[in-house]
């Protein structure tokens, strides 16, 4: 009995020595500048596996590769396997299908397995992958699938563990001026216009897309970016559409979203640029992706340019810089020369400006009369309501919309209408004609709908348009009534 205790300890001594001997030479076999791995292997290195990462320091959320090559020169029965990849505070996924090739180390042709994954370490701090374990039974006879490797006599069982992988992880740099972390090792932002942005009116509408790509980084890191920069143009963001790619040698996503604008008011206005910052994992520095601002011109209804106070404004800073730059000794002496002035002059001054009084009210008199004028002129009314029957008729929702902002201009004798915000204004003041709100709502609804899928009453708005139509005209005829002078005097 001693005996064979004895001669037990000794073999398993042994067979120890014989498997532990392998490992240790493979180990030396690695350059320093190759990335860390282990290796596990059998007694005469004819099955063996590698694990490696391409990084031994990240940060939290970059993407780090891992991978498991099985070397091997023996047939195996079928159900050899992996261990499940196991870690903590980390997501992992699976790069593309098994890589299958052979590989001639130490004169030795091997048949190579190799598995690769994407692991995104959630946390800051030492981050550990465990233990890979692979489990096998020898083939004992040979097949036609296997036939450049080796069969055993005796059916033998495999089981092989690496070593595991610590990886430091650091956190988000302080520096960094986003909530939104992203990682990568190269980002890109682009944009494209459904048309051109020359001739836009009021009431037109454009689609600005925007891509936005990256690498090493999965879409769920990007739902929370916004490309809706503040303007006054109205913005109806669609919901963005995202897409992952995965290969072998790592994961990109592609992030795009749809902006509908709206030009609701005319004049020049300004899309801010937009700015995305990122981190290059490469240069180990903070980067931007960016679009540049850009000028819009939206013309009116009519086509043309809105005027705008700019000379006007310009000539008044032009007077302010020109009297910041007089010497204060001039503006006393200035100032003395008018105080004489007004002293020995004041009488006659008086007397001037009641003159000149008189006359500038006779001019505004002539003037405020010459414009009561043209406004009772009803010809542009009559035309766009007759314009605009024939679009209502027709059911063209934007021929609708353009027509009833003539006829709206024309009612009201006022061109600074042209919007149908400012016209629902108008109309809430006017507590006769309130009816036709809710219509005009309905309108612009329709107008600046998607895919123009919307169902306006042609019918009810003409009508009550009309009504408001004939009204003004019976209370025009009745303002120009007057009394006929009595045929008999008392």
């Amino acid at each position: 009995m001693v005996k064979q205790s004895l001669s037990a300890y000794f073999y398993a001594v042994a067979l120890l020595c014989l498997i532990s001997f392998p490992v240790s030479t493979w180990a030396q076999g690695e350059t320093a500048s190759s990335p860390p791995q282990n290796i596990s292997a059998t007694e005469n290195n004819e099955v063996f596996i590698q694990t490696s990462v391409d990084k031994t320091q990240v940060y939290v959320q970059e993407a780090l590769i891992f991978s498991i090559k099985l070397y091997y020169t023996l047939a195996f029965e079928r159900g050899a396997s992996f261990s499940t990849l196991e870690m903590s505070n980390a997501a992992y996924k699976k790069l593309g299908e098994d890589l299958n090739y052979t590989e001639t180390l130490n004169n030795i042709l091997y048949t190579v397995n190799e598995s690769r994954f994407v692991i995104f370490p959630q946390q800051s701090g030492e981050f550990s992958i465990s233990p890979i374990r692979f489990r096998a039974f020898t083939q004992t006879r040979p097949t036609r699938n296997n036939p450049d490797l080796q069969t055993t006599t005796q059916r033998q069982r495999i089981e092989l563990t690496s070593q595991g992988h610590q990886i430091s992880v650091l956190p988000v740099p302080g520096s960094f001026p986003s909530p939104i972390w992203l990682p990568s090792t190269q980002v890109t932002i682009s944009e494209n216009w459904s048309r051109s942005l020359e001739d836009m009116r009021i009431g037109d509408s454009v689609v600005r897309t925007i891509q936005f790509n990256a690498e090493d980084i999965y879409a769920s890191m990007l739902i929370n970016l916004d490309f809706t920069a503040d303007s006054k143009l109205r913005y109806y963001p669609a919901e963005a559409q995202q897409v992952d790619i995965t290969e072998n040698n790592g994961v990109r996503s592609e992030h795009t979203q749809n902006i509908t604008l709206v030009a609701t008011e005319a004049g020049k206005f300004t899309l801010p640029s937009i700015e995305i910052p990122w981190w290059n994992t490469a240069t180990n520095s903070l980067e931007y992706a960016s679009l540049p601002a850009r000028e819009l011109d939206i013309l009116t209804v009519d086509g043309k340019h809105f005027e705008t106070q700019t000379g006007l404004n310009d000539s008044k800073a032009e007077i302010n810089n020109f009297w910041s730059s007089i010497n204060l000794n001039l503006l006393l002496f200035i100032g003395v020369i008018l105080l004489i002035s007004i002293l020995f002059f004041a009488p006659a001054g008086y007397l001037l400006g009641q003159k000149i009084q008189k006359s500038i009210h006779k001019l505004l008199t002539k003037k405020d009369k010459g414009k009561f004028k043209f406004v009772s002129n009803l010809s542009n009314l009559n035309s766009s309501y007759k314009y605009l029957q024939q679009a209502c008729k027709q059911n063209d929702i934007k021929a609708t919309a353009h027509y009833f902002l003539l006829w709206g201009q024309a009612y009201f004798q006022d061109s600074s209408l042209y919007n149908f915000d400012k016209i629902i204004v108008k109309f809430d003041n006017d507590l006769d004609n309130k009816s036709l709100n809710p219509l005009i709502k309905d309108l612009q609804n329709c107008l600046y709908a998607e895919d123009n899928i919307c169902s306006f009453n042609f019918k009810a708005f003409v009508q009550v348009v009309n009504d408001l139509h004939n009204n003004r005209k019976l209370k025009k005829r009745t303002k120009r009534q007057y009394n006929l002078p009595p045929l008999y005097r008392n």
